[in-house]
């Protein structure tokens, strides 16, 4: 039995059980679709083995965590009267009993101590803050004013806006699986097979964790934004802080998950009521998309795969590219009953599916070959978009020549063609066109090719994490407003450690000496062990700190230097080497806790410069900077490469971005290569499949010219733009260079060849092209800008694939007819 009689006898004489087997897969995915999960957190947009990610997690657990919320109010009235500190202290006291959060800091609480004109050793009896019995607010006014670790941190430089941190508590079992995972991941030696279960055991409970983590951290966020709400009188108030984003994000997701997923439905409506006038062509292919996105979804919730920002379209991508599919497939059948009116309806199916089997599955490969391309990036939720694609596209070709031939089975009327065909009209004038002037239009493609290419050179990764939002959310105007005001949003560090001489020195000391430390001189053991603590290196360290408020983009910098600048007017003058050495004996712990600790390791042997980057910043190039304050490091400061270390989250966004750069640009040449040789088998013709790929190439290079140009830099969504436009731009190359070698067999004529493809499979490219155009063009109304920008530009890219497919590439054929 041949695979066509195969066929027929498996599917078309049996349309009932096929319908069948469709419903109960589809009430089984519905069951699992309840596990579908949505992931938005940091970790999620950062690369999976970046050594950037453990030693960041070390960093934060030794200083100070970015898991934390920045509440800003503005009141209406003085910030320092009666009134507007009721209002704070109100709001730290709701704050403080979210079961979540371990602490609120916040003007009240830190102690005013710039402006008390108390000396060092009389502070600790009398420590003062806002919260204190008869406090001088004129005092206090003073101190938030000019005490260099508040300004443009707790409070505004003109006093009129103050910020509140609210930290999370810290979950010390999540921390404890990471380290437990990081010391398997890292054995020299193969894992035994315990060791394997116990990887895998600790993986399912990290994404339980995270899973759980989630759902905590929004209802945290959705209580602190009620409480901010029943203060809002009072004056003006923003949320801001990473997981107040991750959360947005995610409900972003959702939001286009559910609008643009029904959207693209009601628009598939709309287009296949306009293209084909009959109401079996609305419902069947809507039914067909359905089931392929239901599936997909429920595979993906039995298979707990997260759908995360950059995989957040794929359900639209699906069902888009599935319509494709559906009406090559109608337009055929509907062409085919032209041709042979007296056919019956299995004659004519079997017809359409035989003819149209082989170049839509070469369609569903090359676009699987396109989006396959993104499993290169080291980054985790790329990997699954791409994945996930290649799944949903095995699955939507399944159900296009499974599902939907059995219900044309059952509807056993033949629909017949409307009179006039206003498309066949349009795609025979673009026939023409190619028909008088195929040099011209050759000419004129390589021209604009040459132009726009350009402008490739000029593109760029890097990306303004505030240009992600629409300036309407509360995401945006909360960073506008922390960047103009309160010294920037995104954390990033710097941790410099001792040189290797130092640290050989401390363990040769520590090995050798005999003595027990209570006998040593005071003096000599402080200095033997102390890197920073001495005038040298604390000279370097305000170099450094003057070199890192140079930068336009960096707002707030706060250090050693910083905390060593309150200590000195404390003094009444510079500390001498014996009275820096015993520095943390000096200091109360009550303040020590918050001007020194998180700037400077225990032994003092290690500094932390904490900056904040202004997002804002028309300038900011995060790969620039992070390289330039990098070279001062090493080059100009005599720093050690280990030394120095840049971390935070600022850090692993561009280390994404930077990878994913590599990976998708670098991997397009290997896409087209692989879509070359797929060509070559399929139409069994060198020179054709040449001729094949350049529509493709001019679609691709054309979309990353003009956002060259245009200056839209490549993020994590835009980047997959190229890998995307080839995948579906080579389905309508490979429908027509299909039927043109059918066409050409019947009278060896190029010209009426051309004519014919025109007018047949011409009809189905301009209708899945419209229908693409408009269906990602929906995207636009998404409030994540990444999004807006795919939708539009792959948009475009389709327009542009359209008129490369339909004129580029006849006239191609035309002047060099290639022989087929």
């Amino acid at each position: 039995m041949n695979l066509v009689a195969l066929y027929k006898a498996l599917i078309l004489d049996n349309p009932i059980k096929v319908v069948f087997l469709f419903c109960v897969l589809s009430i089984i995915s519905l069951f699992y679709a309840q596990d579908f999960e949505l992931d938005a957190s940091g970790e999620s947009l950062v690369l999976e083995n970046d050594e950037s990610l453990n030693y960041y997690r070390e960093i934060s657990q030794k200083y100070v965590s970015d898991d934390f919320v920045i509440i800003t109010f503005e009141p209406k009235g003085d910030l320092f009267s009666n009134q507007s500190l009721q209002v704070i202290r109100n709001l730290r006291n709701k704050l403080i009993e979210i079961e979540n959060i371990e602490s609120v800091i916040s003007i009240l609480d830190v102690p005013i101590i710039y402006e008390s004109g108390l000396p060092l050793s009389e502070l600790t009896n009398n420590l003062l803050t806002l919260n204190s019995k008869n406090v001088d607010l004129e005092l206090a006014r003073r101190e938030f004013n000019s005490n260099p670790l508040y300004q443009e941190l707790l409070i505004s430089a003109d006093g009129k806006t103050t910020a509140l941190q609210a930290v999370f508590k810290r979950d010390e079992e999540y921390y404890k699986l990471i380290n437990r995972r990081l010391a398997l991941q890292n054995q020299d030696t193969k894992l035994l097979p315990n060791e394997a279960y116990e990887l895998q055991s600790l993986n399912q409970k990290i994404k339980e964790k995270n899973k759980l983590s989630a759902l905590k951290r929004h209802e945290d966020i959705v209580s602190i934004r009620q409480i901010i709400e029943q203060q809002s009188q009072h004056g003006t108030f923003y949320l801001g802080g990473i997981p107040m984003i991750t959360v947005d994000m995610i409900d972003f997701i959702k939001y286009d998950l559910i609008v643009f997923g029904g959207g693209v439905l009601l628009f598939l409506v709309f287009i296949l009521s306009l293209f084909f006038h009959k109401l079996r062509w609305v419902i069947l292919p809507l039914l067909t998309c359905g089931i392929t996105g239901l599936l997909t979804i429920g595979l993906l919730g039995y298979l707990s795969w997260a759908i995360t920002v950059i995989s957040s379209n794929f359900l639209s991508i699906l069902l888009i590219i599935n319509l494709s599919l559906m009406i090559h497939l109608i337009v055929r059948y509907r062409d085919l009953h032209l041709q042979y009116p007296s056919s019956s309806n299995i004659e004519l199916l079997q017809l359409t599916l035989s003819s149209m089997v082989r170049p839509c599955l070469y369609t569903v490969l090359t676009t699987a070959v396109a989006f396959a391309s993104l499993v290169v990036s080291e980054i985790r939720p790329v990997i699954d978009f791409g994945w996930i694609m290649v799944i949903g596209l095995g699955i939507a070709f399944i159900v296009s020549f499974t599902f939907m031939p059995a219900i044309l089975v059952l509807l056993s009327d033949i629909d017949k063609p409307a009179g006039r065909d206003y498309t066949r009209v349009i795609t025979l004038s673009m026939a023409k066109q190619v028909h008088n002037h195929p040099v011209l239009i050759v000419i004129s493609a390589t021209l604009i090719f040459s132009l726009v290419a350009i402008g490739i050179n000029q593109l760029k990764v890097e990306n303004r994490f505030i240009n992600n939002f629409k300036s309407s959310t509360e995401i945006y105007q909360g960073m506008m407003l922390i960047d103009h005001k309160l010294g920037g949003t995104m954390p990033l560090d710097i941790i410099i450690d001792p040189d290797k001489n130092f640290i050989e020195t401390i363990d040769e000391l520590n090995k050798t000496s005999e003595l027990d430390d209570l006998f040593l001189d005071e003096t000599e053991s402080s200095s033997e062990s102390t890197y920073w603590l001495n005038p040298y290196m604390l000279e370097k360290a305000k170099r450094i700190q003057a070199h890192l408020d140079s930068y336009d983009v960096i707002g707030k910098t706060i250090s050693i230097v910083t905390t060593l600048s309150i200590i000195e007017k404390l003094n009444n003058g510079p500390l001498d080497e014996f009275e820096l050495a015993l520095i943390h004996k000096r200091i109360p712990d009550s303040i020590s806790k918050s001007i020194l600790n998180p700037y400077l390791s225990e032994d003092t042997n290690q500094i932390r410069f904490s900056l904040r980057i202004v997002e804002s910043e028309p300038s900011l190039n995060r790969n620039h900077l992070l390289t330039s304050i990098h070279d001062f490091l090493i080059k100009e400061m005599q720093f050690e490469e280990t030394q120095v270390h840049l971390t935070g989250m600022m850090v692993l966004y561009n280390n994404m971005l930077q990878s994913l750069f590599r990976s998708q640009i670098l991997t397009i040449g290997a896409v087209f290569a692989a879509i070359l040789f797929m060509f070559i088998i399929l139409f069994k013709n060198i020179q054709l499949a040449l001729i094949a790929i350049i529509p493709n190439i001019f679609s691709a290079g054309l979309i990353l010219g003009i956002m060259g140009w245009a200056g839209i830099p490549l993020d994590m969504m835009t980047i997959t733009i190229a890998a995307i436009t080839i995948g579906i731009s080579v389905d309508d190359t490979i429908h027509y260079i299909h039927r043109l070698q059918q066409e050409y067999a019947v009278d060896q004529n190029y010209l009426e060849s051309v004519k014919r493809c025109h007018g047949g499979i011409g009809k189905a490219i301009y209708y899945t092209s419209v229908a693409i155009i408009f269906g990602f063009a929906l995207l636009s109304f998404s409030n994540f800008i990444p999004t807006i920008y795919f939708g539009l530009l792959t948009g475009f890219a389709m327009l542009v694939a359209l008129l490369g497919d339909l004129l580029l590439l006849p006239s191609v054929v035309l002047i060099t007819k290639p022989r087929i």
